[in-house]
């Protein structure tokens, strides 16, 4: 484990300088590089200070696996009818291709898919890219990516009721999906819209 290169990682994913961490923690610019080089081994406190400032749980200062500068988009999510996309296995950071991290996606294990149809038009358009956390299951009224059982992947606006799973459109010429709850194999909250 490297605190000091997840410092780093984490502060150049956010977009935050060395020197403006620095001046954020009250601190000497060197003092923050000698943690980030490895040279001084903060203590429990110090990590504490600077995950809060960084807005990150302490633990992911500890994770072992450094972030990855890009996300991996692995595959399409309909935004109009139905449309079989298998899985195509890809391992964890892997994907169709990557796009570069942006600066507050923090999730390690989020994801892009490239929108596929107008269903949702004009808040996402075909071919445009969203990315998940997946440590955010949508609530109600969030835009989200929904894999199904069968292996539908839709870019919907996501409601629960009465037990079932309510997929909206936001064009009207698509009607909403219904379906069991216990048909939905995942559902992330959309956290980042790549613009056209």
């Amino acid at each position: 484990m490297d605190i000091g290169k997840n410092i780093q990682s984490v502060r150049k994913m956010k977009g935050i300088s060395q020197r403006k961490l620095a001046k954020m923690l009250n601190w000497n610019p060197s003092n923050l590089a000698r943690i980030e080089k490895g040279r001084v081994k903060p203590s429990l406190k110090t990590i504490e200070q600077i995950a809060s400032i960084l807005d990150v749980p302490v633990t992911y200062l500890f994770n072992e696996v450094a972030i990855s500068p890009t996300v991996g988009v692995v595959s399409f999510a309909s935004a109009g009818e139905a449309v079989n996309f298998t899985d195509q296995g890809y391992p964890q950071g892997g994907g169709m291709y990557f796009i570069d991290r942006p600066p507050l996606f923090t999730d390690p294990n989020g994801f892009g898919v490239e929108v596929s149809g107008d269903s949702m038009f004009p808040k996402y358009e075909d071919g445009q890219v969203v990315l998940v956390d997946t440590r955010k299951n949508p609530q109600n009224g969030d835009y989200a990516v929904v894999g199904l059982m069968n292996g539908d992947k839709y870019v919907k606006r996501y409601r629960e009721a009465q037990g079932v799973v309510i997929l909206e459109s936001i064009n009207p010429l698509y009607p909403p999906i219904v379906i069991k709850k216990d048909d939905v194999r995942f559902a992330y909250k959309i956290v980042w819209t790549k613009e056209r």
